[in-house]
């Protein structure tokens, strides 16, 4: 059975779901994830689109993973150490990680952003507290 890790603040309000998906890889915690075309659960890359929720759980390839899912709901997710409070997030290159939008530089429209960080980053990376949009 996996472990539930603390991702979640509990703040009773924006609606979310829990619900429990077959991981097409292993699969963290705060992660951000979407759906392979096997309708597995797979981890968000290169912000080619948004998210279909978050991780709640750890879980190996081919194990369960339970997926937060909604809008306006406030989760500690995986993010780039160079986030602060206030930052408009998007996927990362890195799988499962948000990063700040366009934080090569450009003015890239295509950006989409799927979180607001609520705190800074941790100085290592790590878990924070985002909102998710």
């Amino acid at each position: 059975m996996a472990q539930i890790k603390g991702i979640i603040v509990n703040d009773g309000g924006a609606p979310a779901r829990i619900m429990n998906f077959i991981a097409n890889e292993a699969i963290s915690a705060g992660e951000a994830l979407t759906f392979h075309t096997n309708g597995k659960a797979k981890l968000a890359v290169d912000n080619d689109a948004g998210i279909a929720g978050v991780a709640l759980t750890d879980a190996a390839a081919a194990a369960q993973v339970s997926m937060v899912t909604g809008k306006g709901v406030m989760l500690y997710m995986i993010c780039k150490n160079d986030v602060n409070a206030g930052d408009a997030l998007m996927v990362d290159s890195t799988a499962g990680q948000l990063v700040l939008c366009a934080e090569d530089g450009s003015s890239n429209l295509t950006n989409i952003a799927v979180a607001y960080a609520l705190e800074d980053a941790p100085a290592a990376g790590g878990l924070t507290k985002v909102m998710v949009m």
